[in-house]
């Protein structure tokens, strides 16, 4: 019987990132530091989560509008409109020689 893992199936209802399944030929040093990994980024989450509790939902919401109110403001001011852009005109003999080949 194959011996199974500490970590195989282990079930954790509160975090995000867990892990779930460990092959046994897996080196156990390799598998503790994934561990330790995973462990740093749900304790981040954690900590991220507990501070905005305090904060209204209100707020959150408001932040994409914010946002973009800054993009439209510092946004490029060079930028040509429809009605800037215009087409310089070709000379005719230019046009002459075009015509001529495609009539070929």
């Amino acid at each position: 019987m194959i011996a199974s893992s500490p970590l195989k199936n282990k079930y954790n209802p509160m975090k995000t990132a867990t892990l779930q399944y460990i092959d046994t030929t897996v080196n156990n040093s390799l598998a503790v530091s994934y561990q330790s990994k995973i462990n740093a980024l749900n304790n981040i989450a954690s900590y991220t989560m507990k501070k905005l509790t305090n904060v209204s939902p209100f707020i959150l919401l408001l932040i994409p509008v914010f946002v973009m109110m800054i993009f439209a403001i510092t946004g490029p001011s060079n930028m040509t409109t429809g009605s800037e852009i215009t087409a310089k005109a070709a000379p005719a003999n230019e046009v002459a020689k075009v015509s001529a080949y495609q009539g070929r």
